[in-house]
């Protein structure tokens, strides 16, 4: 048997993934790319930037610039690093984006720029969109009622029937015991109303069947079943003070006339 606890949280994502982005600029070829433009607040992301230049120079010297911009255009300081360099002809340079605090849709703009022998330099300027989301925290209380020591066992959560490929866990729990796992959920756009949750097995343990599986959960986007009834109260609580006030306030008849003319 499990007992399973979900912590919900909202989540607002949109977008689709943009793996690269390059093209040629007079023969060169400059390019941002990584496995995922989504992100958690305060989490980070890493991506290969690169400029190639097909042509042969005497002298070629390649530097860029990287900075994250919020939705208004503002950079968001020390969210890029290494934010400046000097890159080689063809060869990839990792950047890592810290993400901040705040949900939102962020830019990454980095500007590439060459100096060939005695031209002027040539300035190439690429963009990604990353979109930072507030994770869903999923937690499952997992008993174990069987008669066997459960070590190193692997388990997974699965949001509405699909399984959360990086949610990967191993635990062990003895006979009678129990343990807790957590994962913190990155989602690229989910649909308000609710959602269920499930903790299953891994495929990497052979042979193995842990009997206290199938725990169950659910968290809520946008609102959950106690929000009608939360709204309908505090509907009921401003009407009851405006019967309160008006009652407290209203004139009695009759005020200030003797006892004998009341």
């Amino acid at each position: 048997m499990i007992a399973a606890i979900a912590v919900f949280a909202m989540v607002f994502a949109a977008g689709a993934v943009l793996l690269e982005s390059s093209s040629d600029v007079d023969g060169a070829s400059t390019y941002i790319k990584g496995d995922t433009n989504v992100v958690k607040t305060k989490g980070y992301l890493t991506y290969q930037i690169m400029y190639f230049e097909s042509e042969e120079f005497d002298t070629l010297v390649i530097t860029y610039s990287a900075v994250l911009k919020n939705g208004s255009g503002d950079n968001q300081s020390g969210a890029v690093s290494p934010s400046s360099g000097t890159l080689s002809n063809g060869i990839e340079s990792d950047l890592t984006i810290n993400a901040p605090a705040s949900a939102g849709k962020y830019t990454l703009v980095v500007t590439f720029t060459a100096e060939k022998d005695d031209d002027p330099s040539v300035k190439t300027e690429r963009t990604q969109t990353i979109t930072v989301v507030e994770p869903v925290v999923l937690t499952a209380v997992l008993m174990n009622n069987s008669n066997v020591d459960f070590t190193n066992f692997v388990v997974y959560f699965k949001v509405d029937g699909v399984l959360v490929e990086d949610s990967k866990t191993t635990v062990s729990v003895e006979v009678g015991g129990k343990t807790t796992v957590t994962h913190e959920w990155v989602a690229e756009s989910l649909s308000n109303g609710r959602h269920t949750f499930q903790v299953v097995a891994g495929d990497e343990n052979i042979g193995s069947k842990a009997s206290f599986l199938g725990g169950e959960g659910d968290f809520y986007v946008g609102h959950s079943d106690y929000g009608l009834i939360n709204i309908m109260l505090a509907i009921l609580l401003v009407v009851f003070i405006i019967m309160v006030v008006y009652l407290y306030r209203k004139p009695v008849k009759n005020y200030g006339k003797p006892k004998s003319r009341r």
